[in-house]
């Protein structure tokens, strides 16, 4: 793949991948700083894509492991319980949001990325380099934590 084509495949999934970013990292800066690392990264290990159709998925691999780096960095340098909430920008519901960061981070990343970016479950399962079964298993079970605390919300306001 040639720069020209990388750039553009780039961009096309700048809005996706910021989302993502959104969904696993609180700091504006540090959702910053993942794309950027991200987009450096891809460009240092193209050669390493097999097959330019799976663009989306390599990439947002990429990404996903720039945030689970950059938020074990923080959480080794400040609690996070420290850091103030800062919700994605205004395309979803604040509650939902707040929802689904109580899931763990292997349940919350494949309802992000299907139910937010619209993957596919196999898509998902090349992201996170597992079994389709396991991503079905990973979503049930977070729909089901979902339910339990939607179900719980509505109890609280009767």
């Amino acid at each position: 793949m040639d720069e020209r084509r990388f750039t553009q495949k780039l961009l096309e999934s700048e809005q996706i991948l910021y989302r993502i970013s959104c969904g696993l990292l609180r700091s504006e800066a540090d959702r910053k700083d993942a794309m950027q690392e991200t987009a450096l990264k891809a460009w240092q290990y193209i050669d390493r894509l097999r097959d330019e159709e799976s663009f989306k998925a390599w990439i947002t691999r990429i990404l996903i492991n720039e945030c689970r780096m950059i938020w074990r960095k923080n959480a080794r340098e400040i609690p996070m319980s420290t850091f103030p909430d800062m919700p994605a920008p205004k395309q979803d519901d604040p509650e939902l949001r707040m929802l689904l960061e109580t899931l763990p981070e292997k349940q919350r990343i494949p309802i992000v990325l299907h139910y937010l970016e619209g993957f596919s479950l196999r898509e998902i399962a090349a992201v996170q380099h597992t079994s389709l079964s396991m991503v079905k298993y990973r979503m049930a079970q977070a729909r089901k934590a979902l339910r339990v605390s939607l179900e719980g919300k509505e109890a609280e306001g009767k």
